[in-house]
């Protein structure tokens, strides 16, 4: 008999009324080495509150109905259902670079993150990095910061960048943000940005360093591929999107033969400085100061710089394998009412985690 945990969001309704407390607790039984299995593919199955059958749908939580799950929507099934269920893994060695130049208002709301969820994880310093101290760990987490990634050179130099190669290539995974996911793109031989991005995978982004040429706004990106681990229980139909808080993130442009897999693409400008929205954005203090800042994204911008370029994607390097978000999940939505701890964003990175977690077995 499974104990199953619907997450499912159908319009604004949702069944596990905190499901950030839900995750949270399914880390816990992951920290724990309990078994935990997510839905790959939908399944109808009879169920104790559904004896004529009901559907559940990708992403959501499957674990021994001898398991304690308190406060948490559940149901009770007797079929077989292990086919469409694949184990759920999460690494337990976490690192997240906050060394020189990266700037607190993008650190701060990754450990929110990390606390909303129960992670565990550790803040590593550039003297760390170069001192071999990713040979410890199995997921290196980079944040946004003030610049298109260049600035991390100054803590990190030529040594810390091996480093950071050498631990992917040997199977370590990669999650980064805006200035996190300029980093690793290739830049053309002899140019500053080659001297300064971590050139480790087929994509750039064709302004290089030029980072201020977009701005910070509110843009709508949609999933290219709905069914992707990274967009369970946020995309929802075909097509499917989710307004994110964008701060000059990197337009990704896919280089020929690039081993990469596109997750989501830029499609909207929503409002900025320029066009200001219409609704509070009290919720969230990042939105709210995302709407005053002095390089305002334009629908213009928008339309020449981010529309239809990848703003999430996935890639291999080497052994390892990486997560390169442009917009900022971390910040939230675009002020809602979600509060910080319950936004849907939160889950893109949580996602990308399992995801990652996953990627080797």
């Amino acid at each position: 008999m499974y104990k199953i945990l619907p997450m499912t969001r159908l319009g604004l309704a949702t069944i596990q009324q905190n499901r950030s407390k839900v995750i949270k607790k399914v880390n816990e039984l992951l920290y724990n080495d309990e078994l935990v299995y997510r839905v790959e593919e939908k399944i109808r199955c009879i169920t104790e509150k559904f004896p004529e059958g009901h559907l559940l749908f990708p992403g959501s939580i499957v674990v021994s109905s001898e398991t304690l799950l308190e406060k948490c929507q559940t149901d009770l099934t007797n079929e077989d259902i292990t086919s469409s269920l694949s184990r759920l893994n999460l690494v337990k060695k976490i690192a997240f670079f906050d060394g020189l130049n990266c700037g607190s208002f993008c650190s701060d709301p990754f450990y929110l993150f990390f606390q909303t969820f129960g992670l565990k994880v550790d803040r590593i310093s550039d003297a760390d990095i170069r001192n071999g101290i990713l040979n410890e760990y199995e997921l290196l987490i980079v944040p946004g910061g003030p610049d298109a990634g260049e600035s991390y050179y100054e803590g990190l130099g030529e040594k810390g960048y091996e480093e950071i190669r050498e631990f992917v290539s040997n199977g370590g995974k990669y999650l980064g943000s805006c200035a996190g996911s300029y980093f690793p793109l290739m830049a053309e031989p002899n140019t500053i940005p080659s001297d300064v991005w971590l050139n480790m995978i087929p994509a750039t982004d064709l302004h290089g360093l030029d980072y201020w040429r977009t701005g910070t706004g509110f843009v709508r990106v949609e999933f290219e591929d709905v069914m992707h681990p990274v967009a369970l229980n946020v995309a929802m139909g075909n097509p499917s999107t989710i307004d994110m808080i964008y701060w000059e993130g990197p337009a990704f442009e896919l280089l020929e033969g690039a081993d990469i897999h596109v997750i989501a693409r830029f499609k909207d400008f929503i409002a900025s400085g320029k066009s200001l929205p219409s609704w509070s954005l009290e919720n969230n203090e990042i939105a709210e100061n995302a709407m005053k800042w002095a390089n305002p994204l334009t629908s213009e911008r928008f339309d020449e710089h981010l529309k239809g370029y990848p703003a999430i994607i996935e890639a291999p390097y080497g052994k390892g394998h990486m997560v390169l978000f442009s917009p900022h999940a971390e910040f939230g939505t675009c002020g809602t009412d979600h509060s910080m701890d319950e936004n849907p964003n939160f889950l893109l990175l949580m996602n990308s985690i399992y995801y990652l977690s996953g990627r080797g077995e």
